[in-house]
């Protein structure tokens, strides 16, 4: 990426204070999941310094709240990085995969997965701690974001084996779902032991805002990755899209992306500043207006935090080693033939 390149993000960040300590748990959590094996995969995934994402994301969790957030968020780069390698190409097997991980919430809490696999063990893992205190309606929406994002990668890897490079507006679409920051935005709530209103979330305000946070995420992420996914030969992202589609160089992709994202950011400033009017019109209580609030300022978070740990992380270089953090055991093996 351009190193001068700058994201429009008005808002104010900060990194959570127990950061080094839900490293340490995390890295220890990782290790006895067997998501990392090996001492150089070790080093080369606290490279990548994907529990600072967390603390940046969290700024105000706390102990075991922390210690969820930060695994929720940093398991999606081993799961991520099974996809990136050749099981990425074989999508009955991602299909086997994700079809398991998305039944995982709708089983009792710590039932054990069907397909002996790390990757599912860990997300049962994380399902499990997730869910507590929280409602059976943040439950159902937290299993349905959920299964959304583990649906796009089948999509993804049928995309990759037949060649088809989407088009922006089919690309969009995808990467809203395969980004992730659904399920991540939930747990907001989670960290914070409260529940946006059920009037509010689903109305046309709250679902727009949601939107406009993912959005930023996700296109600074593909500003940043764009040499890392071109160097794997994967069309999914947008960077790479529009200088295909537009003619142009990767600079001027790149500007044009960012200008995007800062469209984004703008359309959530606004949409925040009429939140009030919302909950006036929804008569929503002085605590449900301050859990609103909170729900806001956790996206603000989100897309600051994401965007600081983005021009630092080590995951985005082009090098081909620095995808492979986990060991091919963590995607199960496919299903033996019925019969003799």
């Amino acid at each position: 990426m351009p190193q001068d390149i700058s994201f429009y993000l008005p808002f104010q960040g900060s990194i959570n204070p127990g950061a080094g300590r839900a490293r340490i748990h995390h890295l220890d959590w990782v290790r006895r999941h067997g998501l990392v094996v090996g001492e150089a995969a070790l080093r080369r995934y606290q490279g990548w310094q994907v529990t600072d994402l967390a603390a940046y994301a969290y700024p105000d969790a706390a102990g075991g709240d922390l210690d969820l957030v930060t695994d929720a968020v940093c398991i999606g780069f081993p799961l991520d990085d099974l996809f990136d390698g050749p099981l990425g190409r074989q999508p009955e097997r991602v299909a086997q995969l994700v079809t398991e991980l998305a039944a995982i919430p709708y089983r009792a809490p710590g039932a054990p997965p069907r397909l002996d696999a790390p990757i599912a063990r860990a997300y049962a893992d994380v399902w499990r701690r997730s869910v507590v205190g929280m409602s059976p309606a943040w439950r159902a929406r937290a299993a349905a974001n959920l299964a959304r994002f583990f649906r796009a990668y089948v999509r993804e890897a049928r995309n990759r084996v037949m060649g088809v490079v989407p088009d922006e507006a089919a690309y969009v679409r995808l990467r809203r779902q395969a980004v992730g920051t659904a399920p991540c935005f939930d747990l907001i709530e989670r960290a914070g032991h409260f529940e946006v209103p059920a009037g509010a979330y689903w109305s046309h305000e709250l679902r727009l805002l949601t939107r406009c946070a993912g959005d930023v995420v996700f296109l600074c992420n593909d500003v940043h990755s764009a040499d890392r996914e071109e160097a794997q030969g994967d069309p999914h992202n947008l960077v790479l899209i529009r200088q295909r589609a537009r003619g142009c160089g990767r600079e001027e992709a790149v500007r044009q992306v960012t200008r995007l994202a800062a469209s984004r950011a703008r359309v959530f400033v606004a949409l925040a500043a009429r939140l009030p009017e919302l909950c006036e019109r929804l008569d929503i209580d002085a605590r449900g207006r301050a859990d609103i609030e909170r729900y806001v300022a956790g996206l603000r978070n989100w897309m600051v935090g994401n965007e600081r740990w983005g021009v630092v992380t080590a995951r985005y270089e082009a090098a081909p080693q620095a995808a492979e953090p986990c060991r091919p055991a963590a995607a199960p093996e496919p299903a033996a033939p019925a019969g003799g």
